[in-house]
């Protein structure tokens, strides 16, 4: 699945409905179930849009929530265990190296670099745990807002994250994906779901994540 992703114009990241004029035109990906035959009791409907400026690219996700849940005290944790959150997944197509990024409804972020698709296998097989994959230093920015039932996000991830310097979006095709974890109380079963349609629920699968196509100028 191809989808553009076009080049914004500029807004202040931190304003949400200047954020939302500047990803109107933008395409839409809706979170569902793939894995399933049909929605599960309790899903919420989440869309993400995506677009890039200058030497990033921006993501804005708007995820309804019926009950805000996070137990989350410090970036790094393991955020998707302890509450609801809004992941990332990212891969620049020349190379194999992917990142995956959370953040949680109070701002909380979990960064995780894998070297390439053996590493998740490695978790278990070779004695690595999840902390080893864990980066401390911000690699990416956002800011995020709750309202009501909703919970938005307006990301940016520099393209440092995988190219040279001075490299160029244009034209380049990264591999994305955009998932969640939604809980409705501490200790529940989260409802999980993905913009990926994925045939079984892991949301590591990149052969049905989607590719963004850096369009415009």
């Amino acid at each position: 699945m191809k989808i553009p992703c076009p080049a914004l114009p500029p807004f202040a990241r931190d304003d949400r409905e200047a954020v939302r004029v500047a990803f109107q035109g933008a395409p839409v990906m809706e979170m569902g179930q793939g894995w399933r035959e049909s929605l599960e009791v309790g899903f919420s409907p989440a869309r993400v849009r995506v677009g890039w400026r200058e030497d990033r690219l921006m993501v804005f996700a708007e995820l309804t929530d019926v009950e805000l849940v996070t137990q989350a005290t410090e970036n790094n944790q393991r955020l998707w265990k302890l509450g609801d959150v809004f992941e990332i997944f990212l891969r620049d197509s020349s190379g194999e190296r992917y990142l995956e990024f959370h953040v949680a409804p109070n701002g909380r972020r979990l960064q995780l670099v894998f070297s390439d698709r053996a590493t998740l296998g490695q978790l278990a097989a070779n004695g690595m745990v999840i902390e080893d994959l864990m980066v401390a230093e911000p690699m990416f920015e956002f800011s995020h807002w709750v309202d009501g039932d909703q919970w938005s996000i307006c990301a940016e991830i520099p393209n440092s994250a995988f190219l040279q310097p001075g490299t160029t979006l244009a034209g380049r095709t990264w591999l994305a994906s955009f998932s969640r974890y939604d809980y409705r109380a501490p200790g529940t079963e989260p409802v999980i779901s993905s913009t990926s349609p994925h045939a079984v629920a892991s949301f590591h699968r990149q052969q049905e994540w989607a590719e963004l196509v850096f369009v415009g100028a």
